[in-house]
């Protein structure tokens, strides 16, 4: 979709609608040209380039001739059951909750308590852990962006006011402002927050010139504003304006993940997937350096303790690899599971439930589309998906979510909760590391354009929605 409104892989819908092959839902056709240098991250110890770009014509290549081949028969089917079958009795609905058009991700500051507005006094920003609900149980504020790069504080309503719908409401400006240096064609723009050391607030985005960059702000201390300055601590060249994905959060431990896509084109023509000497198409794990420094221009990330070694030249900070573009990643605590959702190329979507003792685990693309083999060499070494399921009836991208740890919705608990682009609608999954999923459900409820889930301080999910803002998941 050329310029459009919605992430490319939104170009589905109207693929689909025409019955045109979903080979070109999600990806536009690339040169031949070289790839460039991948940028390195600050410490210099990152990769200096991509592989070639193949030789071939375009239409000749391996990877333009399986993603224009028809799907096989016999992949996995979603075959998610109605919750009304499921589980007769319950029911979900959603809440209107903020009112942002373009909203892309949203996080609830942990270090916050909230108020009654975006300018009700918080506790000092150097506090940590679990942010506390107020007093009447609604959960505190936080930080609410849209796609071109800017973002807003949101604090929710209380009982006492009047003349909105929606459950919060977001400053009148924004907070900070990039879109004078954010891109936001394709699979471009904000697509990444989440909150970090010291109470910062971590963004990922994607520049004027089209690389990524990871750049952390600073809340004031009464939490209901950002200060002027702010800091770039990563920079990654990207190869084109597609599958720049690009989540990133922060474990228990304090260390940093974020997930790069291979760069797009049909199929990967660049094999980044595969490349362990570029950080596209991998998820990345980092030590944040802080020198001592409060100043997060001094900061610097370095590869995480542990983190494999994937042989010589191999980039240092690679956890995971063979992702196509893993687009969203949350993590649930009480099983120490990070849940990376990998978008597909025509036939298969899948999600990836890792104990964060598997690092260097090979994801498979582009050798693998799931578990079909795709092109290339197959792989001893490949880690299969936890959960798959073929593209078609409305499917073609998977949005991650959320394990439910809430209580609203109690009967919900432990499973994991996500959407799909294209069709719009909500499951649930029973989803354990390793097996088949026991089953999975259809919620009932559906957004035009989901593009990302939030959880607050009580473990109650929020679905993001490009089209008509967030929603709250509740009975």
């Amino acid at each position: 979709m050329q310029g459009g409104r919605w992430f490319s892989i939104a170009a589905c819908t109207v693929a689909m609608a025409a019955g045109a092959m979903a080979a070109g839902c999600s990806d536009m056709a690339t040169g031949n040209d070289a790839a460039p240098a991948v940028g390195s991250p600050d410490d210099g110890t990152g990769p200096v380039a991509s592989a070639p770009a193949t030789t071939l014509p375009l239409t000749q290549t391996p990877q333009y001739v399986a993603s224009n081949t028809p799907c096989p028969a016999g992949l996995p089917e979603l075959g998610a059951v109605p919750l009304s079958e499921a589980a007769p009795g319950r029911a979900v609905t959603l809440v209107p909750y903020i009112d942002l058009a373009e909203a892309t991700v949203m996080v609830f500051d942990i270090a916050s308590v909230g108020g009654s507005d975006s300018s009700a006094d918080g506790p000092d920003a150097g506090e940590s852990g679990a942010g506390d609900p107020d007093d009447d149980g609604t959960p505190g504020g936080g930080f609410v962006g849209d796609r071109r790069g800017r973002i807003w504080r949101f604090a929710p309503n209380t009982a006492d006011q009047v003349g909105s719908s929606f459950g919060a409401a977001v400053s009148t400006e924004p907070v900070a402002d990039f879109s004078s240096n954010t891109a936001a064609e394709h699979d471009q723009g904000l697509v990444g927050m989440t909150l970090g050391p010291n109470g910062r607030l971590w963004i990922n985005r994607t520049d004027r010139h089209g690389s990524s960059v990871l750049t952390v702000l600073t809340p004031t201390a009464d939490r209901t504003a950002l200060e002027g300055g702010y800091a770039d601590v990563l920079e990654v060249s990207q190869t084109n304006a597609q599958h720049n994905g690009g989540d990133l959060l922060f474990d228990e431990s304090g260390l940093l993940y974020v997930s790069f896509g291979d760069g797009g084109g049909l199929g990967d023509p660049r094999r980044h997937g595969q490349d362990l000497t570029t950080p596209l198409g991998a998820v990345l794990r980092f030590a944040v350096d802080t020198a001592d420094s409060d100043d997060p221009g001094d900061w610097r990330l370095a590869p995480a303790p542990g983190n494999p070694d994937l042989g010589p030249r191999s980039d240092p900070h690679i956890w995971v690899y063979g992702a196509r573009n893993p687009f969203r990643m949350s993590f649930d605590e009480p099983t120490g599971t990070l849940w990376v959702s990998d978008v597909g190329q025509q036939c298969i979507e899948e999600v990836n439930a890792l104990a964060l003792d598997e690092g260097g685990a090979n994801l498979g693309w582009n050798s693998y589309e799931g578990s079909r083999r795709f092109v290339g060499d197959e792989l001893a070494d490949h880690r299969p998906p936890d959960l798959e399921y073929r593209h078609g009836r409305g499917l073609c991208a998977v949005i991650g979510g959320h394990v439910y740890r809430g209580s609203e919705l109690e009967w919900l608990e432990g499973r994991y909760v996500f959407a799909d682009l294209c069709g719009g609608d909500i499951y649930a999954a029973a989803v354990s590391p390793g097996t088949e999923p026991d089953d999975v459900w259809h919620l009932g409820v559906s957004t035009p354009r989901p593009v990302g889930f939030a959880a607050d301080a009580e473990g109650e999910l929020y679905v993001i929605d490009m089209e008509t803002g967030v929603w709250r998941l509740t009975g």
